[in-house]
């Protein structure tokens, strides 16, 4: 979902090797259109296979939906993938379309009936439904809670609060919250965030529920982490610590300055030593679009700097001009990061 645009970011993300093909291809076009044996060339590629086609079809309605009014290239993959299926199965495909269409009106509707700043579609619809707060791209969103602590929510984030005799909880669903919690004895402050559950002991922390990771930092006082899963954790944490649990049950602990937690309410990213798909993966709640990285080798370049939030784009500009990478813009709303 890209700032009021609908796109499933899964399909992008777990590419087969012709989809990764047709996507070269969209870059190779964009770049050298006009040229006849770039074009000679796609057109071999394209007739070659029927899974080509079919890829070509896919991409092409992806890159449609990000940034144009019909998909794009149409008039190369819909001769040739009419041809490559049977005429049941193309009804079947736009008898598809037809009630995508019409789910995704009615959830544009809903989500404009409530003045919520993203379109919900896919598994956004089930966020919406359990979320108490959610923020859009590039918004910053401070919430009081009834026992008098506060929630700061990062870009594309989202919670869920509950309260009872015993406790309050607040589920970091999506995202990244910064937390100044009320400490109370007789009802402790819980956030839970994936695997862990961080119980407050009187304090001001940091939770972000990333990709590959869910980190906690304190900023002052204490928290005690819990992790549901192995590998098994309870420890204290405090203020100027950090740990993380990863997706493959890593545990990673640090140090940071407290001064520098949770910078993204002021705008600004503080990296040390952290990968350049780490920074790229930061800067994605701030920018209208989706972000995509080509290859692995500068990915994986270690890093060190403050970045500005609020330009994400002079961001990016600064890392390739400084790596060596290579940005392609497909469109306003789809930006390509590759090795040049």
């Amino acid at each position: 979902m890209l700032g009021g645009l609908a796109v499933e970011t899964d399909d992008l993300e777990s590419l087969t090797p012709e989809e990764s093909e047709a996507l070269d291809w969209v870059i190779s076009l964009q770049e050298e259109g006009e040229n006849q044996t770039i074009r000679q060339k796609f057109n071999i590629w394209l007739h070659a296979a029927e899974e080509n086609a079919r890829a070509w079809a896919k991409i092409s309605r992806i890159y449609g939906a990000i940034g144009e009014t019909k998909p794009a290239f149409e008039d190369t993959w819909c001769p040739v993938l009419n041809k490559a299926v049977s005429p049941m199965s193309v009804g079947q495909i736009v008898s598809r379309r037809i009630v995508r269409r019409r789910r995704l009106y009615r959830v544009t509707a809903l989500a404009a009936s409530v003045a919520v700043g993203w379109l919900v579609v896919g598994s956004d619809v089930r966020l919406f439904l359990q979320a108490d707060q959610m923020t859009g791209v590039g918004q910053l969103r401070t919430v009081s809670l009834p026992d008098g602590s506060t929630v700061t929510l990062a870009p594309r984030s989202a919670i869920a609060f509950t309260s009872d005799a015993q406790s309050h909880t607040v589920r970091l669903l999506q995202g990244e919250a910064w937390f100044d919690v009320r400490y109370s004895a007789k009802q402790p402050f819980h956030v839970v965030a994936h695997d862990l559950d961080v119980m407050d002991v009187g304090t001001k922390f940091d939770v972000q529920e990333a990709e590959r990771e869910t980190e906690v930092s304190v900023e002052s006082g204490a928290v005690r982490v819990t992790s549901f899963n192995p590998p098994a954790i309870s420890e204290d944490i405090v203020a100027g610590q950090t740990v993380a649990i990863s997706a493959d049950h890593l545990v990673r602990r640090g140090n940071a300055d407290p001064t520098m937690i949770a910078g993204w309410r002021d705008g600004v990213l503080t990296v040390q030593n952290r990968t350049i798909s780490d920074v790229v993966e930061a800067i994605r709640p701030w920018h209208r679009g989706l972000l995509i990285l080509r290859g692995g080798r500068f990915g994986t370049r270690r890093v060190t700097g403050v970045y500005d939030l609020q330009h994400p784009e002079a961001v990016i500009k600064a890392l390739a001009d400084t790596y060596g990478i290579k940005i392609t813009r497909i469109s306003p709303w789809l930006m390509i990061l590759s090795d040049s």
